[in-house]
């Protein structure tokens, strides 16, 4: 799985384990992961992202890019 350390460390507030998530090798979990805390960042402003949102979007789809 390729996941820069610079995405590692914008991921670690959000995610507390996505260390662990990704020495699982599992892309699919750590996109789920992610995924889990964008929706909720859109449902607590109002159905849209705020910018901590679309920068979380952005390293889900460079994840899954890189994978």
């Amino acid at each position: 799985m390729i996941v820069k350390a610079e995405q590692i460390e914008v991921l670690k507030p959000y995610i507390e384990n996505i260390e662990d998530l990704i020495a699982e090798g599992d892309v699919q979990a750590v996109l789920d992961a992610i995924d889990d805390v964008i929706v909720d960042n859109i449902l607590g402003n109002d159905d849209e992202p705020d910018d901590e949102g679309i920068k979380l979007q952005k390293i889900y789809d460079e994840i899954f890019d890189q994978n």
